[in-house]
């Protein structure tokens, strides 16, 4: 059973490749034929029997719905994706611990994984592919694409039995670290 955590910027840009979409402003990468890329891995994941991780808690959930809300023109394409995996019971649930701090819900990892992980809304994606790990002896990759904190502490968040599934070219996340 391949199980994938999708990382919210990967919907994101999925989505924004929609004439319809709300995102397309807002969604990195900008590069259509980037967004075209990540579009294509989440339209063969949609179709696919692979399974997406979600949490106990809906903290996955709340940042999808958080950053893809109702459009009225049609659904966003991440949210279609969601909903799709739902729907044909494609979807696994794994417990992790959370805490309301500073008026935010935020998953808790062990103190060393913590300092390994400097964004706070990340921590959610951590805490599942653990939990996963223990779960159903398997650690789902975290899937993402226009985000370079994951590419950044990639190698140090592999050393901890986590694995990646990074959508773009390696020189589109070194040109955005260097940019600053």
């Amino acid at each position: 059973m391949a199980m994938y955590l999708v990382d919210t910027n990967v919907m994101l840009a999925s989505s924004a490749v929609s004439e319809f979409s709300n995102l397309a402003v807002r969604a990195m990468p900008q590069e259509i034929e980037l967004r075209e890329m990540i579009y294509k891995w989440l339209s063969d994941f949609d179709q696919s029997d692979r399974r997406i991780v979600l949490d106990e808690e809906g903290l996955v959930l709340d940042e999808y719905e958080r950053n893809m809300p109702f459009n009225m023109h049609e659904q966003e394409y991440g949210m279609q994706v969601l909903q799709y995996k739902l729907d044909r019971n494609l979807a696994d649930y794994v417990p992790i611990d959370s805490l309301l701090a500073n008026g935010e819900h935020i998953a808790v990892l062990d103190p060393a994984h913590e300092a390994l992980v400097t964004d706070r809304e990340d921590r959610k994606w951590v805490a599942c592919a653990l939990a996963a790990q223990i779960l159903f002896d398997q650690v789902p990759p975290i899937v993402y694409g226009a985000e370079t904190d994951w590419f950044v502490s990639e190698e140090q968040l592999k050393a901890i039995g986590l694995c990646f599934h990074k959508l773009l070219p390696d020189n589109w996340y070194t040109s955005r670290i260097a940019a600053g």
